[in-house]
């Protein structure tokens, strides 16, 4: 009897431990891998998915108008759009924190006119395997779907993310 405890404890960790086997592990993309496809509501009142813009050079950048960094770095992609967005990149600027009233306002404000999707349930987060609340995120996926580069943080200068985007387009 007293060595039955034992025996019932290791046994029942035992179990525990092997349920895990064989469940699938969440898998978090890196460079090289395709990107997640999302579908997300836009400030324009269209849901958009990442696989609307197959084929296309796409730069993904999370954030919210409270975080100071990103609003540092939000005119390098303004001048981004404008230069590239002609010869075909697409960029997703995705708010994590804020409504869309107050996301519209914002960018209407600070003449910022990209597409822009509203992410409040943290689904970029979740598929992208970013820290929660860590904005700004930048992932560069290239014309194949796959991702070519990902910046976890600001960009320091405007060069630093056009050398990025060089990298994903055609």
């Amino acid at each position: 009897m007293k060595f039955a405890l034992p025996v019932i404890l290791t046994t029942l960790f035992c179990a525990i431990l092997l349920s895990g086997c064989g469940a699938p592990a969440a898998t978090c993309p890196k460079i090289g891998d395709k990107a997640p496809d999302f579908t997300l509501p836009g400030i324009d009142g269209i849901n958009h998915s990442l696989s609307d813009y197959a084929g296309k050079p796409v730069v993904i950048n999370t954030w919210s108008t409270s975080c100071i960094e990103c609003k540092k770095e939000m005119p390098y992609f303004k001048d981004v759009v404008e230069q590239y967005g002609p010869k075909g990149l697409v960029f997703l600027s995705i708010n994590t924190q804020d409504s869309i009233n107050t996301t519209r306002n914002y960018l209407s404000q600070n003449g910022y006119s990209f597409t822009t999707l509203i992410d409040l349930k943290t689904v970029i987060y979740q598929k992208f395997c970013c820290p929660k609340n860590a904005d700004p995120n930048t992932f560069f996926i290239g014309t194949d779907g796959n991702i070519k580069s990902i910046k976890i943080g600001s960009f320091a200068t405007k060069e630093e993310l056009v050398s990025e985007v060089q990298k994903i387009m055609p």
